[in-house]
């Protein structure tokens, strides 16, 4: 069993709301994410801020599960541990709410890459990790997020070196997704704008 898992607990200092309820093409950004690892998973686990439940489920309705952060302001490292908790997948794939081009493709390989190990990570650039886009094993991982948790980490990176994770180079990533356009993520009005621009040129 594969879940998914939509980490939208960010609070979009930057977009002025919750990036994942802000909307492209009159669709909400988390609405693009969570159509494609729908594909493909067997279930999907929303993972939003405390206290913004009803607004995500209101726009996506029942048909996923909803988590909430146990604490504010602790990074993605809290989204992504109580979304861990709550999914029932052997493996879990994870993926950030603001990334309207997202490409299923780009999300099955790096399911096949974690695949007898404990998790598999992108690399965009010779040293740049995306962790926020990784396929994890759901039980190692959970223990070792929490305990960097708990030491003050704040992103998933902060376990890696006690899990055996593998790390996906950008030049096979790019044979898929040329432009690495699934890890563009909406920050801002402009990025918005921009947005706009380019899923016009797509339809």
């Amino acid at each position: 069993m594969l879940s998914a898992l939509i980490l939208s607990g960010g609070h979009g200092s930057r977009m002025g709301r919750d990036k994942g309820l802000a909307e492209l093409g009159h669709v909400p950004l988390v609405k693009y994410v969570a159509d494609v690892v729908s594909a493909m998973a067997d279930e999907v686990v929303i993972s939003v801020a405390k206290g913004r439940r009803e607004s995500y489920s209101d726009v996506l309705g029942d048909k996923f599960r909803f988590v909430e952060d146990h604490q504010e302001g602790i990074g993605p490292l809290e989204g992504l541990v109580r979304g861990l908790d709550a999914a029932r997948g052997e493996y879990v794939l994870v993926s950030p709410c603001d990334t309207p081009f997202l490409k299923k493709r780009v999300c099955e390989a790096i399911v096949e890459a974690a695949s007898e190990k404990d998790g598999a990570v992108p690399k965009t650039g010779r040293e740049h990790l995306e962790p926020l886009h990784g396929a994890y094993l759901r039980k190692p991982c959970a223990g070792a997020f929490k305990q960097a948790l708990a030491r003050g980490g704040r992103t998933p990176t902060h376990a890696y070196r006690t899990l055996d994770i593998v790390f996906l180079d950008e030049s096979a990533i790019r044979e898929i997704d040329p432009e690495l356009q699934s890890f563009w993520n909406i920050n801002s009005p402009e990025d918005l704008e921009r947005a706009e621009g380019q899923l016009a040129r797509l339809r």
